[in-house]
């Protein structure tokens, strides 16, 4: 059974599944977490879904599968738009070294 997300395990959502080994890590951080706190409407909420985050063992390939797919909301303690920030930036290195100037 392939999961949508590892906080929402009944999710028959539109998004990208979520691999395996974050879905069903026994130690993931979120497993008991209520999902809206993913999906904060403040920086108040964005602190709360970190904090949820910190430690977790598998925040690392969380935040790069929420990278890689574009998902909304909190995921590996970071937000969309700090993920697409972290990822321009990242391209426009690997532009530089290359020598190709990238928009930004």
């Amino acid at each position: 059974m392939v999961e949508r997300s590892p906080v929402f395990d009944d999710d028959p959502g539109p998004g990208a599944p979520v691999p395996v080994e974050l879905s069903s890590h026994p130690a993931r951080h979120c497993l008991d977490v209520d999902p809206e706190v993913f999906f904060p409407v403040s920086e108040l909420g964005v602190l709360q879904a970190r904090l949820v985050c910190t430690g977790c063992p598998v925040r690392v390939a969380c935040r790069e599968w929420a990278t890689a797919t574009g998902e909304y909301g909190v995921w590996g303690g970071t937000t969309r738009e700090e993920r697409t920030a972290q990822r321009h930036v990242a391209i426009a290195a690997v532009a530089a070294v290359d020598g190709r100037a990238v928009a930004a």
